[in-house]
């Protein structure tokens, strides 16, 4: 954004600013919203469950972090002084966008094996497909990017004010390759082969099925459709990361074989706005994941509606139950004690009054 406002006579500087200013506010809004929806979606008890979910859960939380800092930071910068002229800001805020960043991508790519291993033949490999495997994978995932991305607040430095890799031709493409790779080429290749693998699993069980016809548990026909929907949620995930991805790791790849190349002000402008423009393609993945679970997954609705159901009814309730002060009830209340009083006299009357009777009657039976 910095080496646009270099030139004054491009109107790719303000067409860029106006795309921050309102774009990525409304992604911001709609992100943390989502993301927020899904952490309390995922926590519910029916989603608990699935080893699936858990990594869902976790790449929602990780997707939180990462547009409120790399977003944020983007619309400070509109009407404030730029941070990353500072050199600690510079290389805090690319090395929390990009582990993050690559923390939720293998989250995603995991949560592929883990139904790959759900569907498979194979009982130790069904194993993997548990919750509690599934947490502290979601904790190595962390650790392991947090270490892996540990180059980036090395190579970065901040020269006249702008956050970049400057004047290292090695950092550079040792950078960009090593985003191409493991941002793009590898999670996506894991996800289209575990995705083969499941298919292959799910026919050759439907296979088994017919041939056995055994009558299934409700419990386990229950699961069952709660593992297909989770297995369509996490199909639409890949293809829609596939979609966002791939233009930001393209852009990547090109600056890396271009990088010997002497380029123009007008050339380097373009090339900056059309990396802006691939990252802010690459926002709509963590943007709008909540969204695409509401579309494709019938269990998340359900659930979504039954989450505002109990918000709206409890908030009725607050509305309209009004606690009273004990001195009111004793006042309006009338004493239970006075009516069993009153109520055990008459009846001992009542009954005083038969005796008599009885007494005045039995002279003449005995007659």
């Amino acid at each position: 954004m910095s080496v646009l406002s270099l030139s004054s006579n491009s109107p790719l500087p303000y067409v860029q600013q106006q795309l921050i200013r309102y774009g990525d506010s409304i992604f911001l809004i709609f992100g943390v919203s989502g993301c927020c929806l899904n952490i309390l979606l995922l926590s519910r008890r029916q989603f608990q469950t699935s080893s699936c979910c858990t990594y869902f859960q976790a790449l929602s939380v990780i997707a939180l972090i990462h547009i409120t800092i790399a977003l944020g930071l983007y619309l400070y910068t509109l009407d404030n002084i730029d941070p990353l002229g500072i050199s600690i800001i510079c290389k805090l805020r690319f090395y929390i966008v990009q582990s993050t960043a690559m923390m939720y991508r293998w989250c995603l790519t995991i949560a592929c094996f883990d139904r790959y291993a759900l569907s498979s033949a194979d009982v130790r490999l069904r194993k993997f497909a548990n919750v509690k495997i599934a947490r502290r994978v979601v904790v190595a995932i962390i650790l392991i990017w947090l270490v892996l991305t540990l180059h980036i607040p090395i190579f970065y430095n901040t020269i006249n004010h702008i956050c970049i890799i400057y004047n290292n031709i090695f950092a550079s493409l040792y950078h960009s390759a090593f985003l191409t790779l493991t941002g793009c080429i590898i999670p996506i290749s894991c996800m289209a082969i575990c995705t083969l693998l499941i298919h292959r699993n799910l026919t050759l069980k439907r296979q088994r099925r017919q041939q056995n016809a055994p009558k299934a548990k409700e419990n386990e026909k229950l699961q069952s459709r709660r593992d297909q929907q989770v297995l369509i949620m996490l199909l639409v995930q890949m293809i829609f990361y596939s979609i966002t991805v791939i233009p930001l790791m393209t852009m990547y790849f090109y600056n890396a074989i271009t990088i010997y190349l002497s380029k123009t002000l007008a050339r380097i402008i373009i090339e900056r706005f059309a990396l802006f423009i691939t990252e802010m393609i690459n926002f709509l993945f963590p943007v709008c994941s909540f969204y695409l679970y509401t579309m494709a997954s019938h269990m998340f609705r359900v659930e979504l509606k039954a989450m505002l159901y109990s918000f709206l009814k409890l908030q009725w309730l607050k509305k309209n139950i009004s606690i009273r002060p004990i001195d009111y009830e004793m006042k309006v209340k009338p004493k239970p004690t006075a009516h069993a009083i009153e109520f055990n006299s008459n009846k001992l009357e009542r009954i005083t009054e038969v005796s008599q009777e009885r007494k005045n009657l039995s002279p003449d039976i005995i007659q």
